[in-house]
């Protein structure tokens, strides 16, 4: 994957807030997911005409589609004409990829890939959306530009899919890695809900404590990624918090914020963990390149804490999150 990235309107980038200067087309594969659903939400409140689409998981206002079926991507993206299709979907679940490798190519590279074809085909560009896993966490925090070499199978299919779509369709590509996204979402699954969860129940969290990358705000991703596109960005970027820490201080920051007992939470290496797939350890990933074009974008943990209980709490976004009650 080459490591040079562009930005063919930089003037766009001074517009990011409020409404953009210029109405784009765009579907969203994912969008029921937590990048996918925060991508929908920003690219209305900025006036842009967005499609999302689910494979299995219905919200209100979603398109179908199962995006294993080639033609059937192909027909909706004839339909609709976006100008851009961002593609936060995938198979993300690390112990399960090292477990069915074909699921893990097909959701991480080839359905993608073909995606992005059709989408190349109609004149769009094409979002895609990485990981630090491709990098094996031996030196961490990393560049764009620093050598990769990843640790698992879906790591690999990740890069690879990296590599497949850059020479598929050139400069119609933007790629963001990113990594430990958590937040407010509409599905309630990532890290910070099952930990708020839990300690809400007074459950002890085990969580591995020699495993360091940068916590990444869903909302804040799907922003940053949302203003790269309406200027035109393309190549590699890395989208991800200011902040590199372990895993258990990345816990007990999320519990003090929401005023639960961080005592539950009790760090164990990773080797003592029963986790089917490698990971990589010293891990994260650096955001000059990001903060050069988009300076304060990714606002520090602390911050985005407190926006995250706030949306929670917010009845104006009862319809695109779920509440961290315990079995909700």
């Amino acid at each position: 994957m080459s490591s040079d990235f562009s930005i063919a309107r930089p003037d766009a980038l001074a517009s990011r807030e409020g409404t953009a200067k210029e109405r784009m087309k765009a579907l969203v594969v994912g969008g029921s997911g937590q990048i996918g659903g925060w991508l929908l939400r920003y690219l209305e409140a900025r006036g842009h005409e967005a499609t999302g689409t689910y494979s299995t998981r219905s919200f209100p206002g979603l398109t179908p589609l199962d995006a294993a079926d080639g033609d059937a991507a192909a027909r909706l993206i004839d339909d609709l004409h976006p100008e851009v299709v961002f593609y936060p979907a995938g198979f993300t679940w690390v112990d399960g990829c090292e477990r069915d490798r074909a699921k893990a190519y097909g959701a991480n590279l080839e359905q993608p890939l073909t995606v992005a074809k059709a989408a190349a085909r109609a004149g769009a560009r094409f979002v895609y959306f990485s990981t630090d896993y491709v990098f094996d966490g031996k030196s961490g925090p990393y560049a764009e530009a620093d050598p990769v070499n990843p640790l698992s199978v879906y790591a690999q299919a990740k890069r690879d899919a990296e590599d497949a779509l850059e020479a598929a369709i050139g400069d119609r590509l933007l790629t963001a890695r990113t990594c430990w996204v958590f937040g407010p979402e509409r599905q309630g699954k990532n890290f910070a809900y099952q930990l708020i969860r839990n300690l809400m129940q007074g459950k002890s969290m085990p969580c591995p404590s020699d495993q360091v990358s940068s916590p990444s705000y869903g909302p804040d991703v799907a922003h940053a990624v949302l203003a790269l596109t309406e200027a035109g960005a393309s190549g590699m970027v890395h989208v991800v918090g200011p902040e590199v820490m372990d895993r258990v201080a990345f816990a007990r920051a999320i519990a003090r914020a929401f005023g639960l007992d961080p005592s539950l939470i009790v760090g164990r290496p990773t080797a003592e963990i029963a986790q089917g797939a490698p990971r990589p350890l010293d891990s994260g990933l650096k955001i000059d390149r990001l903060e050069s074009v988009l300076p304060g974008m990714m606002r520090p943990l602390d911050a985005t804490l407190a926006d995250f209980r706030a949306k929670l709490e917010d009845p104006a976004l009862q319809d695109w999150v779920e509440p961290t009650t315990p079995g909700a």
